[in-house]
């Protein structure tokens, strides 16, 4: 290189901030909204034995949560392009309604608390209580 250490340093980080762009533009994939046909298929994949009776599906997109006729729940969320599920006994999830979302505090230490923006959000935190 130059010899110069801070022209050169420069040099380094912008190719690698140009290889970053690069690959953020090529392989970024548009994020699909979750519905609920392709989140019974995922859930029948990955849990077979759930049966869901009902669906809840968040207005944004982001997942489905599905009550099973057993009293278990299941979550089916995107992450990156693919979707990913999360299986609960009623028992080991905490839910309530604020601000129009149900909130789901899961009480598994390893699992995040996800909110559900829908118009049915009170019925479903009953269905809890």
């Amino acid at each position: 290189m130059t010899g110069n250490l801070l022209l050169d340093s420069l040099v380094s980080l912008g190719a690698i901030g140009l290889m970053v762009l690069l690959a953020w533009v090529m392989f970024r994939a548009p994020l699909k909204p979750v519905t609920e046909e392709e989140a019974a298929e995922r859930l029948r994949f990955d849990e077979p034995d759930f049966k869901p009776v009902s669906w809840l599906i968040d207005e944004k997109g982001r997942a489905a949560f599905a009550e099973g006729e057993d009293g278990d729940y299941a979550l089916v969320s995107r992450l990156g392009v693919d979707l990913v599920t999360r299986r609960y006994p009623a028992i080991a999830v905490n839910a309530a309604e604020e601000g129009g979302a149900l909130v789901l505090k899961p009480l598994d230490p390893g699992s995040s608390t996800v909110r559900l923006h829908t118009a049915d959000a009170a019925t479903w935190a009953r269905k809890f209580s």
